[in-house]
């Protein structure tokens, strides 16, 4: 998947784009997912006001200890998503990890600068 050159999607009005829900969420737990599909890890985010939230997501190839506290993008509108046994609450913005086997997505999280608060919307 790292280095993906796809052709670029078809263009959103802005209206559309508006409707996606991106925030500030600080990585609260980092824990290894069990009985998954492909090797991710269960992340509980801060979300400040929003309360928390978790996402289920490729991140295996990332430390826990360099994920816990670190500010992510998340997208926190689209719905519950089942992952294995876990449900997943919120979409952790990544890009492609270039360690990643051919046959999976590991990625590496989007980070927002550690001053930023949780919850916080990102424009």
């Amino acid at each position: 998947m790292a280095g993906d050159a796809t052709a670029a999607k078809p263009q959103i009005t802005f209206g559309k784009f508006q409707n996606v829900d991106l925030r500030v969420a600080r990585v609260v737990s980092a824990s290894m997912a069990v009985d998954t599909r492909f090797p991710s890890r269960v992340l509980e985010l801060d979300l400040g006001p929003l309360g928390r939230r978790v996402s289920v997501g490729q991140y295996a190839l990332i430390g826990e200890a360099d994920l816990v506290g670190t500010n992510v993008v998340a997208c926190v509108n689209l719905g519950q998503r089942e992952m294995g046994p876990y449900v997943s609450q919120a979409l952790v913005l990544g890009a492609p990890h270039p360690a990643s086997p051919p046959d999976q997505a590991q990625a590496l999280p989007l980070v927002v600068d550690g001053d930023a608060v949780p919850g916080d919307a990102i424009y």
